[in-house]
């Protein structure tokens, strides 16, 4: 029998893993993208709290994931899979659901009220895509009509990842909306479904065996991959147009031509999962690279 001490590490290990710390640099990446757009109006209090908020959405989402794939069982043959391999029980990760939930909700109202204050007309419609997110961030696998089992999983990432991650963290910080604007939220939504993307072709062959029809599964393994190329080509011409109308430079645009140049190389040799594996670390700790980059402007 293991020693309370023991058992106590064990158990704190596998939440850890249910949280799935390796995506949260993509959710930061977001929001460290949209401050940049409004380093004129910039508050380390908004961007605390946006990005505290983005961490517990995402961590929601992982143990939303976690569950909804162990009821539908695509992850009965994942052992790295907290539910599926028996780690933490179902009732256990519908309670951590349940709390992250509450506390996405909190930090997303206080958020809120630093942003708009009595501004109440924002107030609302921000409420409402944070609740929408909250929900967005559950229904992925979660429930009979889950849309990531669907194909739509990458539309919702642009969305949320892209739309509402990047050009609605700038205006929590600034009331502005114009195309300059949009066009970096554009690139990051296409960034973030690129990683989803990778992980759907990774999952392909498992996927389809357990009726979960991602796009990839839909595009097929050629399909998907020139997929991939389009969507990190879009990014790259997105952040250019957006340099130009701007007429203001970063490296950010060199920096993800190099980095395309080299994940198009080894997806296109990739073979294994852990081949997969190497490239969703790249391509997301890229994506933040890419974002941190773009602070800093050259010209």
């Amino acid at each position: 029998m293991k020693k309370p001490i023991v058992k106590y590490f064990c158990l704190v290990k596998h939440w850890i893993a249910a949280f799935r710390l390796k995506t949260l640099p993509l959710a930061l990446g977001a929001i460290i993208l949209g401050s940049a757009l409004q380093l004129a109006y910039f508050s380390w209090v908004i961007f605390g709290l946006a990005a505290f908020t983005a961490i517990l959405l995402q961590v929601l989402s992982n143990l939303a994931n976690d569950y909804g794939d162990f009821v539908k069982g695509t992850d009965k043959h994942r052992a790295d899979r907290q539910l599926a391999g028996g780690h933490i029980t179902p009732q256990a990760m519908l309670f951590a659901i349940v709390l992250f939930c509450l506390l996405a909700l909190v930090s997303g109202i206080l958020l809120l009220n630093f942003s708009f204050g009595t501004s109440w007309k924002y107030w609302l419609q921000f409420f409402g895509i944070g609740v929408a997110s909250i929900i967005a961030a559950i229904t992925y696998t979660v429930g009979k009509k889950a849309y990531g089992y669907n194909g739509l999983g990458d539309v919702f990432v642009f969305i949320f990842f892209g739309l509402v991650g990047v050009l609605g963290t700038s205006f929590l910080f600034h009331q502005e909306l114009s195309g300059a604007l949009s066009l970096p939220a554009i690139a990051y939504g296409c960034l973030c479904m690129g990683v989803l993307n990778v992980n759907n072709i990774r999952d392909l062959d498992k996927d389809i065996l357990t009726n979960k029809i991602t796009l990839a599964a839909k595009l097929g393994r050629s399909g998907a991959l020139c997929y991939q190329h389009i969507l990190l080509g879009v990014a790259l011409v997105s952040f250019v147009a957006h340099h130009y109308l701007i007429n203001e430079w970063s490296l950010a645009p060199l920096l993800l031509a190099i980095a395309g140049i080299i994940h198009h190389k080894k997806m296109s040799m990739a073979e294994t999962s852990e081949d997969y594996n190497a490239q969703l670390k790249f391509l997301s700790i890229a994506s933040l690279v890419v974002a941190l980059v773009f602070i800093f402007k050259i010209a």
